[in-house]
């Protein structure tokens, strides 16, 4: 199973990036745009796992929540990776002041590490991904107005729970499917 782990987005605040993905759409471009049911935060991409793994995940998530209180995050601003590259791979949405977030995901990593899962190499950037880059047509426009937006606000949301997805590719993209939830203390 291709499992996830991650932090889910009101649907206000999914509405706000569907409309720029919307109007960035309109401008052409080779990109794959997420769809809104997609949209979240990961917290830690976990692969193919076999689906015997999944209960060491759930003790990690509980162990996690049990060791973090809820908190509120404000997602402000998009960006690129790699950032100032003129042909980025990935158009985000990013998070203003992440200290909680990444310290829940510091926690998890830790945590999942005690479970024999591997810790990640590369340093965590909160964001949700509204897009990955296929090609470079109309990229140059796109890139301008991903910078124009950012100091866009999309709004604050609560987190106070994580979710271990199962994630099925499609031709269409991929489906998401909640396997888990631990509620953050």
């Amino acid at each position: 199973m291709r499992l996830f782990i991650a932090v889910e987005l009101t649907g206000e605040i999914k509405d706000r990036i569907e409309g720029h993905i919307n109007r960035l759409k309109r401008m052409g471009g080779n990109i794959r745009w997420v769809k809104r049911e997609a949209m979240h935060i990961t917290l830690k991409f976990l692969g193919n796992v076999d689906p015997s793994r999944i209960g060491d995940i759930e003790r990690a998530m509980d162990r996690t929540a049990s060791r973090v209180r809820s908190f509120s995050l404000d997602l402000k601003g998009c960006g690129r990776f790699p950032p100032d590259s003129p042909r980025p791979r990935v158009l985000w949405v990013g998070v203003e002041e992440p200290g909680e977030i990444n310290n829940l995901q510091e926690i998890l990593e830790d945590e999942l590490l005690r479970e024999g899962f591997h810790k990640e190499t590369r340093a965590f950037h909160p964001h949700v991904t509204m897009g990955r880059v296929k090609g470079t047509s109309a990229l140059r426009k796109i890139v301008e107005e991903i910078k124009a937006l950012k100091d866009e606000d999309f709004g604050r949301v609560k987190v106070e729970r994580i979710v271990l997805f199962r994630s099925k590719l499609t031709p269409e993209g991929p489906i998401y499917t909640e396997i888990y939830a631990s509620e953050l203390k």
